[in-house]
């Protein structure tokens, strides 16, 4: 859960402006812990829908017991929390597992679908 896969990267705090805030595309900001429930039942549906946005949206994941200070930055106060950011910018942001469909429904509006 804290490594990268193929469709979703794992950043650390150094990395984070980088990687969102400068980012030409939108970006969907992953907050969770390893040991989190929900955070665990997210990551795989992620995983799973990150792929089929290859070019349209990144996805990058960032572990608030490595990165607190993000955490802070961006009021974190609940885990999962994904964060939906267009040119640097917060767009959205939702805290909890999210049903599939709800999760899909929300990409497509940040990719312009």
């Amino acid at each position: 859960m804290n490594e990268s896969t193929a469709s979703v990267k794992h950043i650390a705090q150094g990395e984070f402006a980088d990687e969102v805030t400068r980012c030409a595309t939108p970006v969907v900001a992953d907050f969770y812990a390893t040991w989190c429930g929900p955070c665990r039942e997210l990551s795989p549906l992620l995983d799973k829908l990150a792929s089929g946005y290859t070019d349209k949206i990144k996805f990058v994941k960032i572990n608030v017991d490595e990165s607190p200070g993000l955490a802070q930055n961006f009021q974190v106060q609940a885990i999962p929390t994904l964060i939906f950011f267009k040119d640097g910018k917060v767009v959205d942001r939702t805290t909890g597992l999210l049903a599939e469909a709800d999760l899909k429904l929300k990409l497509d509006l940040l990719a312009g679908k």
